[in-house]
């Protein structure tokens, strides 16, 4: 393990997640409800729709990495559209600012999938749980890092004005670039495959996947834990899409205090993250995320209690520290059931449960809100994590030989 090439790779889970943060948490659900005349509905359709698009993409861009053998391309070609559409979002209608919320949410999520099958080549078996941890410890600290940078535009242009918010997503595009500086240029890799044989590795790629599909049931354990990711993350994406909508709605929270909110928020799940990297090179990624669904059952039945900002702010950081958990274990857990020659590919899976998540979840909680309000959409969620928690105990644990146990 080189500690140039996991800082580098960790600063790309810095740089992504302050788009997480400021664009998708604060301020794009924030601009197309209260300037653009938008709901909860239409957003959660427009993050739902991207990561639907995703999920039919994503496999074979996986399979063709691995024939490639080559990731950083399609991270970078995807990070730079995904801050281009983002620049665009503020100079546009309700209309095309949802088309290009879209567009720039699923390049968002696309480069991910490239990014996650770095971590293999980086890490060894024995700190994969640790890397996977100062990875995502390093997105929390962007997301600090996105709140220092925005408080004082914010404080100058206006909290909730129309030029504060577009400024903010304007700055968003610019800091999600420059951060994802670092992994462009110090990850190396080595050209294996020649330009005349690309149309050949994208076909064998095509029958590639084709022929895992037909393979996952024989994989021993990847099912159940596709299965308990997919209704995990159709909770935690409709969380972290409408968590400002809804504080704003429950307790009237304002733009300038939900800034130091999240603040605490993200500390929590840098915590989560680092401490449950290590604890999951000890004891098993399973144990980590069966912990993770029951820590959020907790508190999602306590958010349906919530009546100020302190029980706000105390109940929300158990949720940070869950989210971490949650991040930090899924990674090494899909390495420890994919065939070391599938790793791209089933990578590319793993991120297709993600989007196949993302488009049930926000659609469902955002239709529940409009229809229901946010109590009833709130329970919604904790029926997800029961579900994805029953899946979850199907998968078998594995030990320090990469044999199920």
């Amino acid at each position: 393990m080189q500690l140039r090439e996991v800082i580098a790779w960790g600063s790309y889970d810095l740089a992504n997640t302050i788009f997480s943060a400021l664009f998708v948490t604060f301020f794009f659900p924030f601009y197309i409800k209260n300037f653009l005349g938008g709901n909860e509905l239409e957003i959660g359709l427009v993050f739902g729709i991207s990561m639907l698009l995703v999920a039919l993409v994503v496999p074979i861009l996986g399979a063709i990495s691995d024939k490639l053998k080559r990731r950083m391309p399609f991270v970078i070609f995807f990070t730079i559209i995904s801050c281009i559409f983002t620049f665009l979002v503020v100079f546009s209608g309700l209309y095309a600012a949802l088309l290009f919320g879209l567009i720039a949410n699923f390049c968002y999520h696309a480069a991910l999938t490239m990014y996650h099958a770095i971590l293999p080549r980086i890490s060894t078996k024995s700190n994969i749980g640790t890397v996977s941890g100062i990875g995502v410890a390093m997105g929390y600290i962007g997301t600090m890092v996105s709140l220092i940078v925005a408080y004082p535009i914010l404080r100058v242009i206006g909290w909730e004005t129309l030029a504060g918010t577009k400024a903010m997503i304007l700055t968003t595009a610019i800091l999600f670039f420059v951060f994802s500086l670092a992994i462009f240029f110090l990850i190396k890799e080595k050209r294996y495959a020649k330009p005349h044989l690309i149309k050949e590795h994208v076909i064998s790629s095509l029958k590639d996947v084709k022929n895992t599909f037909a393979k996952l049931k024989a994989q021993k354990g990847l099912m159940p834990f596709l299965l308990s990711l997919i209704f995990y993350n159709d909770a935690i994406n409709a969380v972290i899409i409408f968590l400002f909508l809804f504080g704003r709605e429950v307790i009237g929270l304002s733009v300038q205090k939900f800034f130091f909110v999240y603040a605490v928020f993200a500390a929590a799940a840098a915590i989560g993250s680092f401490f449950s990297g290590k604890i999951v090179d000890k004891i098993g990624s399973k144990k980590v995320l069966i912990a993770a669904g029951f820590l959020w059952v907790i508190v999602i039945i306590l958010l349906l209690k919530i009546n100020n900002l302190t029980h706000f702010i105390a109940i929300g950081s158990f949720g940070g520290v869950a989210l971490g958990m949650t991040a930090t274990a899924s990674r090494p857990k899909l390495v420890e059931l994919a065939p070391k020659d599938k790793v791209g590919e089933f990578f590319g899976f793993f991120e297709l449960t993600d989007k196949f998540s993302g488009v049930l979840g926000p659609i469902i909680f955002g239709y529940l809100v409009v229809a229901h309000g946010y109590p009833i959409a709130l329970l919604s969620l904790i029926v997800f994590f029961i579900i994805g928690l029953f899946f979850l105990y199907a998968v078998p644990n594995i030990n320090v030989n990469n044999t199920p146990v």
